[in-house]
């Protein structure tokens, strides 16, 4: 009596390994990790501190900040021109998309009737900037003792600028 030798295709075995080799990773199909319903990376095991982001390293003192700049603003230089009404500035900046300079100070000077911004520090964020040069703007209220936005002396970070 001759022996028949049964043989398994390759592609189910192929399959089999793979099946096993997805559950004992737990079936995620995401690599990287599992993200929360607001798209922020979620805490492991390995990592039980949630991580910042790097927008969170830097406070500011804007009512909005958003990517972009306002009509009329061209270039690759800081200005600042008269918000959506006269008690508001837009302090337009550049640099990286993901690590924006921002205001982090607004305070008016009676004495030299200039209003000083202060800027963030571009190198005052923990996460990875990206190396791109884009504009940003941040809507800031102008203090109640200070004048109205148009004609207004500003300093920016020590530079006098006016509002346009």
């Amino acid at each position: 009596m001759t022996s028949r030798r049964r043989t398994i295709p390759t592609t189910a075995v192929t399959v089999a390994v793979l099946a096993v080799l997805l559950v004992g990773c737990g079936g995620s199909a995401d690599p990287a990790g599992s993200t929360g319903p607001d798209g922020s990376a979620s805490s492991t095991a390995a990592d039980p501190t949630p991580q910042a982001t790097s927008r969170d390293a830097v406070p500011s003192v804007a009512e909005t900040t958003f990517p972009g700049a306002p009509d009329g603003v061209s270039g690759e230089e800081t200005v600042v021109v008269v918000g959506d009404d006269a008690r508001h500035v837009q302090v337009v900046t550049f640099g990286s998309s993901t690590c924006p300079v921002v205001p982090t100070d607004i305070a008016w000077d009676e004495a030299a009737q200039v209003l000083r911004i202060t800027l963030s520090d571009p190198t005052a964020y923990d996460g990875v900037c990206t190396m791109d040069m884009v504009p940003t703007t941040s809507v800031v209220e102008i203090p109640q003792e200070a004048p109205d936005a148009a004609g207004l002396a500003v300093e920016l970070d020590g530079r006098g600028v006016r509002v346009e």
